[in-house]
């Protein structure tokens, strides 16, 4: 009953946001000043952001504590997190154990971000997985900017965003108590920021901090996804490394 009437709900929201897209383009096609039609095109991009995060925290909001922890390393992710809370002040974030043992198998950025969810909301399977589920709806924005600097056209980019929205991996791992959705949360925002920088190298210090997210989430991962990020930049736009906001980055 739920995906029936979510699929219904889905259908009559993206109607109503594509048709005011196609309404706003045929009006964009009328000879406007130029700082007007800046803002008149930005002004749909805002509202496909809001309509994908939306959709992006139903899809992966609802029912977090209905199943019972699955995987291996939900169970790891949610212990780890559990021993943090106990601990005073938090301070098992800095020195986290599982099982009253040292932990040093991944960085603990998730599971602190669980922690945080169990001391608002109690010692539950929805909390162990909330930081994970969110950060994943977070990527389904983000992922969308990414693809409007790709696309030249708006409708490649939505629905390049709804196979990921819909992606039965991205959907099932970016629910769970898992690192998944922090790395495609803090990846996407990496490559928009570094897209972005090739503009305007304000931008490189959000792609560092992708890149620092990503190694406080799964350690060596984001070190060589800023390399291969670098080496792209420096094929694309080699006139960025003697900038000083790209070099600080």
């Amino acid at each position: 009953m739920f995906s029936v009437a979510f699929s219904v709900a889905f259908s009559v929201a993206f109607s109503v946001v594509f048709s005011f897209d196609c309404s706003l383009v045929s009006l964009l096609s009328m000879p406007f000043p130029f700082k007007a039609w800046r803002r008149q095109e930005r002004f749909p991009d805002f509202l496909w952001t809001l309509f994908f995060l939306g959709l992006a925290l139903l899809l992966y909001g609802v029912n977090l504590g209905g199943p019972m922890l699955r995987d291996w390393d939900e169970g790891t992710v949610a212990q780890v997190a559990r021993e943090i809370g106990r601990s005073p002040q938090f301070s098992g974030f800095w020195h986290p154990t599982l099982f009253g043992q040292p932990y040093g198998n991944k960085p603990t950025l998730v599971h602190g971000l669980a922690a945080i969810a169990y001391h608002f909301g109690g010692v539950t399977e929805a909390m162990a997985r909330l930081p994970s589920a969110l950060l994943t709806a977070i990527s389904v924005p983000l992922l969308y900017g990414v693809q409007r600097q790709l696309h030249p056209t708006r409708l490649p980019a939505v629905l390049g965003t709804m196979v990921y929205l819909t992606l039965l991996p991205v959907v099932r791992q970016g629910r769970m108590a898992m690192l998944d959705g922090a790395i495609l949360c803090f990846g996407v925002l990496t490559l928009g920021c570094a897209l972005r920088s090739r503009r305007d190298t304000r931008w490189a210090w959000g792609f560092g901090l992708g890149i620092g997210l990503m190694c406080l989430a799964k350690g060596i991962l984001g070190l060589l996804l800023g390399a291969l990020v670098l080496v792209f930049l420096v094929w694309d736009t080699p006139r960025l490394g003697d900038r000083p906001g790209f070099g600080a980055a």
